[in-house]
């Protein structure tokens, strides 16, 4: 479902407030119930932070193995924030005696340059082992050298003997190093004078209760945590930390309360940014010498206890605290802890699925309304006359001879054999799938207004307004001239454009597929009802096709398009998200919906006419495809089943399917890591989390392009598949808790980073959202068949449908075929002496003096339908356009809040300059 706090309800500004990281409201103290988290913190107003915090004394071996084996001065463990991995086959003693320059010799020179530059950045490290840890902060090997844990063997040259030792560096970062960092990313932490925040809420009627109100009803309840865990009561006041005035925040009096004042998250995000600031490490990632950076997962995720005693007792960390209530599937029908995944994971994964829940929700009613459609659909499919027509071949059109669909080899067939093909064809295009269209592209329109609210409330809760601002330049990061940073642009473009190329071609190579296979099965005698449904057969099979296609020019393209990116050098982490971002798009959206766009807008629109069809001139003469005469809908549809509701299956398959696998048939160090962790529970963290699956800077990339693209398949092509809504709905039910257990399970725990929102794909939603009223209006105008039917009604059929299949069809002498065209006239005494034959168009015929020239009719319903998307798309635009000026994009609680907090700041800033 959706997140944990109301659409535009502040509620709290940081979800950090009832954790174990940070004080409960002025006043008294209000804990969470954690078992035992690492320290629980209480906020009198004048004493800011007290800890209860874990020391040596800690004799639980979970625990300590959190902690480096060095206490500081004070007793108290150093946590590990990050952990580093390389691969060493010799000692460093051996690869000493020898005497000559080697690559593992560089890269251990490499790791010494590291251990320097983190010893002077501020960094504690420790090199654990089987014989004990080494405390390399202040380089106490005696030979100048390390050696890291060595607790994995595994063997990488198949048959060589020689084994390789994966060695660990376990990195503490201490206050002054992540005060520094804090600065330099204008990181906002909490105010310790929150006493205009008291006397503020205090008022009766404030505008945080008067916009909670608005939800706290029992059904609302219903669906939301307990408030012990969403972590949202509170409301302190941040701004940007100074690292010389540590006074004006909320940090304890005491020297060692300065190691509790960052969340693990925080202090992962602050010592990255610090090792991608280094050269030496830059180096050491570029070589080889250090093969992998992440920090650690806090604990286990696996309950200590049964469910219902954790609902009681409390869990022992963060991680089981999401196991509980966002993994489990007794929660799927409950909105996120937000406020929970954002403490544990930062803000730039929680704002993905406060993203993913807002579109769930939203898309909640319009799955409603496009099951109504359907049952609509399949209701009156017995009652319309059209179908009736079609499929009575005694009073109606069932027994009118058509032409044939292909060249030579097929023969002439009954417009009744088309009678189940039109009754589907009805079930999604009626008189419903007109106003569901008009009413999805309004939808999507809501939606991203009611996000824009949405995005900026989380922005101002989580302090990350203008952390994009403040990001820090990408390691790869060089200035180069703007000539050959514009060449290597064009150049991006023109790969792009000849990939797209050749999406295009495959599409050609499925059409020609879809031609030839009616040719070939048409030549086949004897094939009985297979011939009747000759036309599913060949749409269904052809999408098969495409869809493979698509999956393997995803995985070319892929790689290219992250080569393309690099190869740019983009300032920042932002810069080359989007930049990448925008090539991945464009090419899926070509390779995705270019079938679909070729059916609802292209096929049989210029077909041509028996005695003129219209060849590829490349292919040898074949014929372009035509539309059955009751329309291309259900080739459409089938197309849309296949390649959208295949994809859902197939993305959910592979999100939770290779970490399994990685698992079960991975390498020889991930079976011993799975032994090991088996045979004794209590093996190191850094141990266990070398066995998750890793994470990189691009690990919500898929995500959020599964989530696009499924988006575009739901506004784009709503008006010929009413139930992709509700396909999408159940589809993200699912789709949320498997990503929460493969982040919380299966994957290694990444860097906490921030983001203000959610990049570049809001403007391809909004991009597709205006797109969507095109497609759907020219849909519903040109493909659908809607718009002929109100045009015979209203004119030859005087307000019935009585004989419209006759006005449809169009006459054709079969004298007049050209010489390749000729059937095969069938052995049956009824079809011996054909003579005129009927093909779906509006044209004269052929005893007319304007003999298969476009009709009268032809220009009445190309009028009808040109003025139907016009006044479709303007009508759904205006509609729009005023709701988007109705809907403001920022609450205005929200900006009071904001002014609040500037004024608490001034204070804090005059009482300190008072002070000083």
């Amino acid at each position: 479902m959706a997140d944990d706090t109301a659409d535009g309800a502040v509620g709290s500004k940081d979800g950090r407030r009832n954790s174990s990281d940070w004080p409960a409201p002025a006043g008294g103290v209000e804990l969470v119930r954690i078992g035992q988290r690492d320290s629980l913190t209480a906020f009198d107003g004048s004493n800011a932070l007290s800890s209860g915090s874990v020391t040596a004394a800690n004799d639980s071996p979970l625990r300590r193995n959190q902690y480096l084996a060095q206490t500081s001065s004070n007793g108290r463990m150093k946590k590990i924030d990050f952990v580093l991995t390389y691969h060493q086959k010799h000692d460093d003693s051996v690869v000493a005696s020898a005497g000559m320059e080697s690559s593992e010799q560089r890269e251990n020179e490499l790791r010494n340059a590291l251990i320097d530059a983190l010893r002077v950045e501020g960094v504690d490290i420790e090199a654990p082992s089987s014989s004990g840890s080494k405390d390399l902060t202040n380089g106490d090997d005696s030979n100048g050298n390390y050696n890291g844990g060595d607790d994995i063997v595994e063997n990488e040259n198949g048959g060589d003997s020689s084994e390789t030792k994966i060695k660990y560096l376990l990195l503490h970062a201490t206050f002054p190093l992540l005060a520094r960092y804090a600065e330099a990313i204008k990181l906002q932490m909490p105010l310790r004078d929150q006493s205009l925040v008291d006397d503020a809420n205090a008022a009766e009627g404030t505008p945080i209760d008067v916009e909670q109100a608005q939800f706290d009803c029992a059904l609302w309840r219903l669906f939301r945590h307990s408030s012990d865990n969403a972590g949202d009561r509170n409301d302190l006041f941040t701004a940007p930390f100074q690292k010389d005035r540590p006074e004006m925040f909320a940090i304890g009096d005491r020297p060692e309360d300065r190691e509790d004042f960052f969340t693990s998250a925080q202090r992962s995000l602050l010592l990255h940014t610090a090792l991608v600031s280094l050269p030496e490490f830059n180096r050491c990632v570029s070589t080889g010498a250090i093969k992998e950076a992440y920090p650690l997962h806090d604990g286990s995720h696996k309950l200590s206890a049964s469910v219902s005693s954790a609902q009681v007792t409390g869990c022992d960390n963060d991680r089981q605290e999401l196991n509980l209530l966002w993994v489990s599937a007794r929660n799927w029908y409950r909105f996120q802890p937000l406020m929970l995944i954002r403490r544990y994971f930062g803000e730039k994964v929680a704002m993905y699925f406060a993203w993913l829940g807002a579109y769930n929700m939203w898309l909640l009613p319009i799955s409603v309304l496009g099951l109504v459609a359907f049952i609509y659909g399949i209701a009156s499919v017995w009652s319309d006359q059209t179908v009736n027509q079609i499929c009575d071949d005694k009073t109606g059109a069932g027994n009118l001879l058509m032409c044939p669909v292909c060249d030579q080899a097929c023969d002439y067939w009954r417009l009744k054999e088309s009678c189940m093909y039109s009754r589907i064809v009805h079930v999604f295009d009626n008189s419903a799938s007109v106003l569901y269209a008009g009413l999805v592209s309004l939808w999507a329109t809501c939606f991203l207004e009611f996000w824009k609210r949405r995005q900026f409330v989380l922005q101002y809760q989580w302090d990350v307004a203008t952390c994009e601002l403040d990001e820090v330049p990408r390691p790869e990061y060089t200035k180069l001239h703007a000539l050959l940073r514009g060449s290597r642009y064009c150049f991006s473009m023109v790969t792009v454009v000849f990939m797209v190329a050749l999406v295009l071609a495959v599409l050609v190579g499925v059409i020609t597929y879809r031609v030839a296979m009616l040719v070939v099965f048409s030549s086949i005698s004897g094939l009985g009802v297979f011939m009747s449904n000759l036309r599913l057969i060949t749409t269904g099979t052809a999408a098969c096709i495409n869809f493979v296609c698509i999956l393997l020019l995803n995985q070319l393209y892929k790689r290219l398009a992250m080569w393309l990116t690099k190869l740019e050098r983009p300032r920042t982490e932002t810069d080359f998200e989007d930049s990448y971002t925008i090539k991945m798009y464009c090419f899926q959206f070509v390779n995705y919906y270019s079938s679909l766009f070729y059916i609802a807008f292209l096929k049989g629109s210029f077909a041509g006419r028996p005695g003129d069809y219209a060849r590829f001139p490349m292919l040898d003469g074949v014929r372009l495809e035509e539309c059955d005469p009751a329309g291309c809908q259900v080739e459409l549809v089938v197309q849309m089943l296949i390649v959208f509701v295949a994809k859902q299956l197939l993305n959910s398959a592979t999100e939770v399917g290779p970490p399994l696998i990685r698992r079960i048939l991975g390498s020889r160090r991930q079976k011993q890591c799975a032994a090991a962790n088996a045979a004794d529970s209590n093996k190191p963290p850094w141990l266990k989390d070398h066995c998750l699956t890793p994470v990189d800077h691009l690990q919500l990339f898929d995500e959020y392009l599964e989530m696009v693209l499924q988006f575009g398949f739901v506004v784009l092509f709503v008006a010929a598949m009413p139930l992709a809504p509700l396909f999408a709905m159940l589809n993200n039910v699912i789709e949320i808790r498997l990503d929460a257990w493969k982040m919380v399970a299966l994957m290694r725990r990444p860097v906490a980073r921030r983001a203000r929102d959610i990049g570049a794909w809001f403007g391809i939603l909004t991009s597709i959202s205006a797109l969507s009223v095109v497609t759907n209006a020219v849909i519903v105008g040109f493909t659908s068949e809607q718009i002929p039917k109100l045009v015979y009604q209203f004119t030859d059929g005087r307000g019935s449908l009585d004989g419209y299949m006759s006005w449809r069809l169009s006459l054709f002498n079969v004298s007049d075929f050209e010489t390749q065209s000729v059937p095969r006239i069938a052995d049956s005494a009824a079809e011996v002496n054909v003579t005129q034959c009927r093909y779906r168009d509006f044209r004269y015929p052929p005893d007319s003096a304007n003999r298969y020239e476009y009709s009268t009719a032809y220009w009445h319903v190309l009028a009808a339908r040109m003025a139907f998307v016009l006044v479709f798309e303007h009508f759904v635009l205006v509609l729009k356009a005023l709701i988007d000026l109705a809907v403001p994009d920022k609450p205005g609680v929200v900006k009071e809040e904001m002014k609040r907090e500037r004024e608490l700041l001034r204070k804090a800033l005059f009482t300190h300059a008072k002070t000083n």
